[in-house]
């Protein structure tokens, strides 16, 4: 089966939106407030985490709006969103976002180097679809 470009973007897009929901999901359950909670508890510990770990998890949730970001532009079909996609890779394998948000249940579930190979594996499919198909 062959996808057109529009039906590649809206494929990740929902993927992107899977993600979103997953994280505030958690978030919910664990009685916090998505995106808002986060961003408060870091810039609050910034005194006791100093620079570095402040400054990687303010990136950590710069990456996560850009996933609802590029959910939404992916969805709409926005071609030009793939920029983003395509720069949210080195900072998704960094972080161990996958792009394949179903594989997010299996986190905590399987060996961490089958979860590596797992994030691995798609964020090089979604860099390939971005680049040659969309």
């Amino acid at each position: 089966m062959r996808f057109s470009g529009k039906q590649a973007l809206r494929i990740w897009g929902v993927l992107d939106l899977f993600q979103v929901a997953w994280y505030s999901l958690n978030s919910w359950h664990a009685g916090r407030i998505p995106y808002w909670s986060d961003l408060s508890s870091t810039l609050a510990l910034h005194d006791q985490l100093g620079t570095s770990l402040s400054s990687a998890g303010l990136l950590a949730w710069t990456v996560h709006l850009s996933i609802a970001v590029t959910g939404v532009l992916f969805v709409l079909g926005y071609r030009p969103a793939r920029y983003l996609g395509l720069a949210q890779i080195p900072l998704r394998l960094f972080f161990l976002y996958p792009s394949v948000s179903l594989l997010l249940p299996l986190a905590g579930h399987v060996p961490g180097l089958v979860m590596l190979v797992l994030v691995i594996g798609s964020e090089l499919l979604k860099g390939w679809s971005l680049w040659r198909r969309v």
